[in-house]
């Protein structure tokens, strides 16, 4: 099974506005850069910019496949008292 894996730099709003002032662009312009949907020579100036001013990478894993697959229900001792497996429930 194939994890997905994102990034994302973490900024405070303060942060975000600093970094549009100095790039003169929108604030909404630098999220955008730190959420990696644009990936321009600015974009990446801008990344950097974040870490180096106190910005946080932060990588997202994906797995709401795997976790699917199948839940058991426990009781107190351990016995299984149901399986959930696609949305449906054994008893």
């Amino acid at each position: 099974m194939e994890k997905k894996i994102r990034q994302k730099i973490e900024l405070g709003a303060a942060g975000k506005a600093k970094l549009a002032k100095t790039f003169d662009v929108t604030v909404q312009n630098v999220s955008q850069a730190l959420l990696y949907k644009r990936n321009s020579v600015q974009a990446c100036k801008i990344r950097e910019a974040a870490l180096i001013n106190g910005g946080s990478l932060v990588q997202i894993i994906d797995v709401t496949d795997e976790l699917k697959r199948q839940v058991k229900v426990l009781d107190a001792k351990g016995n299984v008292k149901a399986v959930i497996a696609n949305d449906t429930v054994t008893l």
